[in-house]
């Protein structure tokens, strides 16, 4: 029976069956605390531009840290012989006539790793800060790279790779000229000094703040070093104390403390992205009782311990009986087979937080 093109889906949830949490190493979900990486940043140059630098008159800061540099360099160059001088015509005017279009103004961003040492590599980023229109088989001159206190921890040099052109319309969009990374075009010129050696008490910092995952972490280093090895400051943080047996052995505490393997638990969580119409589920999201009218379709979810009296819709429109479940896939996958669509998708479950049955934290990007 075909009534208005009404589509009913009854799918059964156990809403009552909590989920099994997963287990993880330490080291996949937390970092030591005082270890961590450290950004580094710096303003240099690009030439060998083929015409795609920046132009001087939108750009001359260009034209001025060039001259700069070449003064550094042991050169020193009057604008007014690069131009054609006239009587009352002023220094930033000059400059604005230079037609210098093969190099280009860029900042330069680094990560520099806990425990890099003086000349290990490291990956840059260059990215155009002036009108240049395209950076690819650039050369970057030597360029300090500076951290946020101002000194020089590494250096920056290198020719940036010429992508290959795409004849996709969708990667041509994609594909962004005016920046991109010269892989090992850094060296470490300095340390960051980390007393590691002596420290006898260490905090673990989770990436994902979360009461039960942290006294997971609790319960395996005490089971494994002994008790009152390990303690729970807060949610996201767990301080250990050095094992009798590890003195003046922090590595070797650290190295075995890391591959434990302890339960992970999440929030249950949904996420949106309107642009692409992507919906990700994490675990653990159930909804409560809720019926779903979307166009032609209604969706009904119900509590298997309900009595059959409460069920509205007759027989005859009864197109699919989904086994019971503990979470929300079969809803999707349900949606999916009517041939609903991703956009779709995305209004039904902010509609489904609104209406206070989606038990998750919903996250639209």
């Amino acid at each position: 029976m075909k009534k208005n093109k009404l589509l009913a889906i009854f799918i059964l949830l156990a809403l009552a069956v909590p989920q099994q949490a997963h287990s993880a190493r330490i080291k996949d979900i937390s970092s030591v605390a005082g270890m961590r990486d450290n950004q580094l940043i710096g303003y240099g140059l690009m030439v060998g531009l083929h015409n795609s630098g920046d132009h001087s008159t939108k750009s001359p800061f260009t034209i001025q840290t060039l001259l700069s540099m070449l003064k550094r360099l042991g050169t020193t160059v009057d604008v007014r012989q690069l131009t054609e001088a006239s009587l009352g015509t002023s220094d930033t005017r000059y400059l604005r006539d230079i037609r210098v279009e093969n190099i280009a103004a860029v900042m330069i961003t680094a990560n520099l790793p806990p425990f890099a040492r003086p000349g290990q590599r490291l990956d840059v980023n260059v990215s155009s800060l002036g009108d240049a229109k395209s950076l690819e088989g650039g050369t970057l001159l030597l360029t300090p790279l500076k951290a946020a206190n101002g000194e020089v921890f590494g250096v920056a040099q290198g020719t940036l790779p010429t992508r290959m052109k795409s004849k996709s319309k969708k990667q041509r969009t994609l594909h962004i000229p005016t920046s991109g990374v010269i892989s090992g075009g850094g060296i470490v010129e300095k340390r960051v000094n980390i007393d590691f050696a002596s420290k006898s008490r260490f905090q673990i910092l989770l990436n994902r703040p979360d009461f039960s995952t942290a006294n997971s972490v609790v319960n395996a280093a005490n089971q494994t070093f002994g008790e009152k090895t390990a303690k729970g400051l807060d949610a996201g943080t767990v301080e250990l104390i050095l094992p009798e047996e590890f003195k003046g052995n922090p590595f070797g505490f650290l190295s075995v403390l890391e591959v434990l393997e302890v339960q992970r638990d999440s929030v249950a969580k949904v996420v949106l992205d309107e642009k692409t119409g992507t919906v990700v589920i994490g675990e653990n999201v159930q909804i409560n009782n809720v019926a779903i009218s979307f166009g032609e379709i209604t969706v009904e979810v119900k509590n298997p311990f309900l009595p059959p009296s409460l069920a509205t819709e007759s027989a005859e429109e009864k197109l699919n009986v989904i086994s019971q479940t503990s979470d929300i896939n079969s809803l999707v996958n349900a949606l999916n087979a009517l041939g609903v669509s991703p956009g779709d998708l995305v209004a039904i479950f902010k509609s489904l937080r609104a209406a206070g049955a989606l038990n998750a934290d919903l996250e639209v990007l």
